[in-house]
């Protein structure tokens, strides 16, 4: 789902993209970050996502 959120990032409200970002934040520690990032190379435009995921998300 994060990764689709990022994804669709510019088709969202920005308040709500921002609400749902700060509460992956909060659970991070929780997440594996690896299937994460092999999530994001397998989908479209990976490259951006990876960039996004590195920015906005770790």
């Amino acid at each position: 789902m994060l990764i689709e959120l990022l994804r669709y990032k510019s088709k969202l409200p920005y308040d709500y993209y921002k609400e749902i970002l700060l509460n992956y934040r909060k659970i991070m520690p929780q997440l594996n970050i690896q299937a994460i990032q092999d999530y994001a190379y397998d989908a479209p435009k990976s490259g951006r996502i990876m960039e996004m995921l590195r920015t906005e998300v770790l």
